[in-house]
């Protein structure tokens, strides 16, 4: 009976036993983590369920985020590599000095293979910057021969700005040689670009023949802008590299052209055109210039002309054309010339000038208007525009008059006063040109109406009444003819001419 009792005793001791060594461990482990100091402790919140599956939740987008950003990244860094790889190779190591294995640019290949921290992050984000510039919408052109030839047929099509982006494109890279810095400093030159020039040219450091042509260029620059002395210098140091070359001779002549030696000026052009040359085109010009000094227009045309047959960038020789040809009142081939100048490094306030005056005089009203807008606002300027803007809006209204339409007419002699309150000046120069514009077309009836209308502004004006005594002849009204030829007898300066009609009159039977 007893040992009946001692075993469940034994068993409710040893459970008894267990659990009091395995509630410690428990109650361990549930307890929350403290901090502090000495007696004092802090415990943190225990977070709910919720709240740790929205945090595993975020923990889960991110990573999934990162992945994706790695995988775009991947493709795009080795997209980038292989545009690199096919990018021109550079000039080989020696046989010795070759690594074993193929190198790639640091970072390129491999830093996608490593975790995604904010540091390699970064990196990749610059190496996808760099791809993107690559990919930039320019004309990326690797073959400098390819790249110089379009920069020339840009040029010589008048395209000067795009020339000029081609050109800037080639001597930035590693593939430019003497060449390429000696020619674009002499397109430089023929567009009128100085500053630009002497630098382009200045990078010229080869053989002696590129380095004689850049210092002849270099100085017919300092001659054009008075530094005579340092042109001296370049002058003499283009002979001395290369004797055959005519550039210090061609420099010579412009120099008595300059000083007003005109004979020795032609003289020596002539002699040098009897050889054909690189500068045959400048040549030419300067001969051009020679005969447009001695008032020989149609010789200075055939020689600009010609000059432009050698060398069709040179602008100069384009603006100058443009300029005899509006005094030839080749009104037409003046636009034309001028056209090809547009992208020079010219004065552009000459080109709108001539540009507008001669629409003007085309009876392109609208046209000649917004040339002589473009006219910068300096004095001169101003002034032209004052004077024949004024005319313009003159010459509307008397074309929206013609048309009935008096209400527009007023407004374009409002605008006229406004700009120039002198009406009598611009109303007379303008009723003159028009009279000129139909004479020349042989409309003599629309030419005397508006030489009529002068007469009525100013009845005292004898040359204006012999021009109206003409028309009047031309058109077959002899008596009308007599009397205002008689009536510009009492000047001085029209009396000749007025008798010299007269004594045609008379002489018809």
């Amino acid at each position: 009976m007893e040992i009946k009792l001692k075993l469940p005793i034994f068993a409710w001791t040893a459970f008894l036993l267990l659990y009091l060594l395995a509630s410690p461990v428990q109650a361990q482990r549930r307890r929350p983590a403290t901090t502090g100091t000495g007696t004092q402790t802090v415990r943190n919140p225990v977070p709910d369920t919720d709240q740790i599956e929205q945090r595993n939740q975020a923990l889960l987008q991110q990573i999934m985020s990162l992945q994706k950003e790695r995988d775009f990244y991947k493709k795009k860094i080795t997209e980038w590599t292989d545009l690199q790889k096919n990018m021109a190779p550079e000039p080989p190591e020696p046989e010795e000095k070759k690594p074993s294995e193929k190198a790639t640019r640091p970072g390129a290949l491999a830093a996608y293979y490593l975790p995604i921290t904010p540091g390699i992050l970064d990196t990749l984000i610059h190496y996808r910057d760099m791809y993107r510039r690559s990919r930039q919408p320019e004309p990326v052109v690797l073959d400098k021969d390819s790249l110089f030839q379009a920069a020339q047929r840009l040029a010589v099509m008048g395209r000067y700005r795009d020339a000029r982006k081609c050109y800037d494109q080639l001597i930035r890279s590693p593939l430019a040689k003497d060449v390429h810095f000696l020619e674009y400093g002499k397109f430089l030159y023929k567009i009128g670009a100085f500053q630009r020039a002497l630098e382009m040219l200045s990078g010229v450091t080869g053989g002696n023949r590129e380095l004689a042509e850049a210092s002849y260029y270099k100085g017919r620059i300092y001659q054009q802008t008075n530094a005579l002395t340092v042109a001296q210098i370049d002058f003499y140091r283009s002979r001395y590299l290369q004797p055959e070359f005519p550039g210090a001779e061609a420099a010579r002549g412009f120099q008595y052209y300059l000083e007003g030696e005109l004979d020795s000026a032609r003289n020596l052009f002539v002699r040098l055109l009897r050889k054909e040359s690189v500068l045959s085109g400048e040549i030419y010009h300067g001969l051009a210039k020679v005969h447009e000094a001695r008032n020989e227009r149609e010789k200075a045309v055939t020689c600009y002309q010609r000059s432009l047959v050698h060398d069709p960038l040179f602008v100069d020789s384009y603006v100058a054309l443009a300029k005899i040809l509006y005094e030839l009142e080749d009104y037409q081939s003046c636009i034309l010339f001028f056209q090809k100048a547009a992208e020079a490094d010219t004065d552009q306030r000459i080109r709108h000038f001539y540009t507008a005056r001669s629409y003007y005089f085309l009876k392109q009203w609208d046209k000649a208007l917004t040339e002589f807008q473009k006219i910068d606002d300096s004095p001169a300027g101003l002034q032209i525009k004052k004077e024949w803007l004024a005319k313009i809006y003159y010459i509307r209204c008397l074309v929206a008059r013609e048309a009935g339409d008096h209400r527009q007419a007023l407004d374009y002699f409002r605008k006229a006063r406004e700009i120039n309150p002198d009406a009598y000046s611009w109303m007379t120069a303008a009723l003159d040109d028009l009279g000129r514009i139909h004479a020349k077309d042989a409309d003599y009836n629309d030419a005397l109406s508006y030489y009529s209308r002068l007469v009525r502004l100013n009845p005292a004006d004898t040359e204006t009444l012999l021009k109206v005594g003409q028309f009047y002849y031309y058109l077959g009204e002899i008596d009308e003819a007599r009397r205002y030829f008689t009536l510009a007898l009492n000047d001085r300066e029209t009396a000749a001419r007025a008798g010299f009609w007269l004594r045609q009159i008379n002489a018809i039977p």
